[in-house]
């Protein structure tokens, strides 16, 4: 078949989706598919293609002449995230991945707390542009014939996208993400502890909690600075590392001055991006992943392959393999003292180490390649509903 992705960023060391979607096309290609990167970004020109692959580097072509140049392509499959590709609308795809959200991403709105700006931001969506943006989103999905088929992460966003657009319940898959078990397991952790710890100055003694990911509100950030404050930092001694940039300087400098107000100096430690995330992992004792809505959440699973426990929440689609009070705890980010407890509970050693055991045992069946080819099963499908290639 000829497959194409589009792709954000071109780079094969880069985290999370970006990241799988380039080793699918790298599967895919020494399967003996010819496979198109598509991009609407600029990008390197020397990046390493794998075998089987090209780039097309589409951010200079005008929107209105977009949909020939795809068609032009005569793919059998176009695999889109229909969240961000407001430069694709028009252009049909037959494999859709739901990475963000629904409708706009909304179920970004819980992580908003503050009542006058949840307001704003609600009152936002009416706007023109944001309800064109919509339209464009829901095109994706419902206007295409014959419709496309989605690659869902979870039963989570399952039921998003069925309660948010007309789609047949039939073509709607759940595939949950795998990681590469070579790079994430308990024995690269254990090899890359002593050195993690030294690099960031945490004590070899100290419980490290580990917060992963960019955006700090939406993934609960502000929620674990009050907490380590509450369960205290010293009995027995426990450090956070955050791993992540933040999504400006709004948010980096809101944690600092939270650190600040908490009196948590010297205990929290501001890491920004760390590539690979195996290396943060390996500082760490406990994942500590309080997000407000994830199609599914990667690290969590990267945390369980390493033998972690999670302490997770109900809306991001990785806590569906969390099995609770065994690989690790279930909390509501909203309830400060369900997630207190269950810090409290995960400083027990002798409980870390049971849970970490067990939830190494489920990451290890969520290997990459069979997520590829569940992934290459949807696109066969999707492409004999089309009958021919994409116009």
């Amino acid at each position: 078949m000829r497959i194409g992705i589009d792709i954000r960023i071109a780079d094969p060391q880069e985290a999370g989706q970006q990241r799988m979607l380039w080793r699918l096309g790298s599967w895919l290609g020494s399967a003996g598919h010819e496979v198109e990167f598509l991009t609407v970004r600029d990008q390197p020109v020397d990046v390493p293609l794998p075998e089987g692959a090209c780039l097309r580097l589409l951010h200079d072509v005008p929107r209105a002449r977009l949909r020939d140049v795809v068609a032009e392509l005569s793919l059998d499959v176009f695999l889109l995230n229909p969240e961000r590709s407001r430069r694709y609308r028009g252009v049909p795809a037959n494999v859709l991945r739901a990475a963000y959200g629904t409708e706009h991403y909304r179920q970004n709105l819980r992580s908003v707390r503050n009542p006058a700006e949840r307001a704003v931001r609600q009152l936002a969506r009416w706007t023109p542009w944001t309800q064109a943006d919509l339209r464009w989103e829901r095109g994706f999905y419902e206007r295409p014939s014959p419709q496309p088929d989605v690659v869902c992460q979870s039963r989570y966003m399952k039921e998003l996208i069925l309660g948010s657009y007309r789609i047949p319940e039939e073509h709607v898959h759940i595939v949950p993400n795998a990681i590469d078990t070579t790079e994430y397991n308990p024995h690269r952790r254990h090899a890359l502890r002593e050195e993690m710890r030294a690099h960031w100055g945490i004590p070899d003694d100290a419980v490290c909690l580990l917060f992963l990911g960019h955006n700090f509100r939406r993934k609960g950030l502000w929620q674990l600075l009050e907490t380590l404050a509450d369960v205290g930092p010293t009995d027995p001694l426990v450090h956070l590392l955050v791993a992540g940039r933040g999504t400006g300087d709004r948010q980096r400098k809101k944690a600092a001055s939270l650190i600040r107000a908490h009196g948590l100096e010297g205990f929290v430690h501001l890491a920004g991006p760390v590539t690979p995330a195996v290396k943060a992992l390996a500082a760490a004792d406990v994942l500590v992943f309080l997000s407000w809505h994830d199609a599914f959440g990667w690290v969590a699973l990267e945390a369980m392959g390493c033998g972690l426990p999670v302490i997770g929440t109900p809306y991001a689609g990785s806590s569906e393999l969390i099995d609770h009070g065994k690989t690790g705890l279930i909390v509501d980010p909203a309830a400060p003292n369900e997630v207190a407890a269950a810090v409290r509970a995960l400083l027990d050693p002798s409980v870390r180490r049971r849970m970490g055991l067990a939830a190494a045992e489920v990451a290890a069946r969520h290997e990459e390649t069979d997520y590829f080819d569940a992934v290459l099963e949807i696109m066969r499908t999707a492409a004999n509903r089309a009958a021919g290639p994409i116009r």
